[in-house]
């Protein structure tokens, strides 16, 4: 049984789109995810419009709350640019959407949708600060500061993929030179460097854990890059909890990157904000961006007196 008022909440993905109704406990209900066009664009618009029309059909809905892997302008309520998405520069998703279903549509940063659903119902539960990073075939994250979400001056901290540290020389982003944290540790790279013909995280999980050596050191590669990164941010931000979510740290690939992480902010954070820390996989799993965006609708209802 749902309770109270009902929260349709979408994520999209570089590579799949998701949606649900959310209540105000946390609980999801009716989740439906498939692939996202490869066509992006407008394709990808009518595609979240569509999935999200379909989940709603018949459900009554107080709002509607769609994380998106990219810059969100939350006064114009437009996708300023999700690089992972063909064509999404300036994308007036909340209006397609809003229109659609006729009633109040927020965008989000996928990054703070995840550390908001961790903090109201996950791993992050009362804990005043709190970094997540996701990583799948893009590499994002938020952070919740003095028990607040920290947006920054253009609503895009966290944006981990764009660290240096923990990348390589010749890991550099398709549309950009220097190279970066996503292109050396997100899910593309783990393909690449486990030779997967099926590059899917949970194949090459697989292939580790029955011994396959090849898979073992990406698995093990990946882990050192995403440590020295995690490093970097403990020492930087001295959080009480870090939680890591995301294909790629999901599973038992997740559980065989989990100590080498921790072992890496062992031996190279600053040592009194590493014997603070704790490091974690997301408790949430594949549903953190839909409660934390049906956490933004239901936060908005309550600053506008409906809830």
């Amino acid at each position: 049984m749902m309770i109270g008022p009902l929260a349709l909440a979408v994520d999209v993905g570089a590579t799949k789109v998701a949606a649900g109704l959310v209540d105000v406990t946390g609980k999801v209900r009716g989740r439906v995810q498939e692939p996202l066009t490869r066509q992006g664009g407008q394709a990808a618009v009518r595609q979240v419009v569509g999935l999200a029309q379909r989940v709603a059909s018949g459900k009554p809905t107080a709002g509607v709350g769609v994380a998106v892997p990219g810059v969100v302008d939350q006064r114009q309520r437009e996708v300023v640019w999700a690089p992972n998405i063909r064509g999404w520069r300036r994308v007036k998703l909340a209006e397609a959407v809003e229109s659609a279903l006729r009633v109040p549509t927020r965008l989000a940063y996928d990054g703070h949708a995840a550390v908001l659903g961790e903090h109201w119902m996950g791993a992050g539960r009362s804990v005043r600060n709190l970094v997540m990073l996701v990583i799948g075939t893009g590499i994002g994250g938020g952070m919740i500061l003095d028990g607040r979400l920290y947006g920054g001056s253009d609503g895009l901290a966290g944006a981990a993929g764009w660290l240096t540290s923990g990348a390589c020389a010749t890991a550099t982003r398709a549309d950009q030179h220097q190279p970066t944290l996503e292109a050396a540790a997100a899910g593309p790279a783990l393909a690449h460097h486990a030779g997967a013909v099926d590059g899917r995280a949970e194949a090459i999980f697989a292939a580790a854990a029955s011994g396959d050596a090849t898979s073992q050191r990406a698995l093990d590669d990946v882990a050192e890059r995403l440590g020295l990164a995690v490093a970097d941010v403990v020492s930087l931000l001295n959080p009480d909890l870090v939680v890591l979510g995301g294909g790629v740290c999901s599973g038992a690939g997740g559980a065989r990157l989990l100590p080498r992480i921790r072992r890496a902010v062992r031996d190279h954070a600053q040592p009194v904000a590493a014997r603070r820390v704790r490091i974690v996989r997301s408790r949430l799993g594949t549903n953190a961006g839909l409660i934390g965006a049906a956490r933004a609708v239901f936060a908005a209802m309550e600053t506008e007196g409906r809830l």
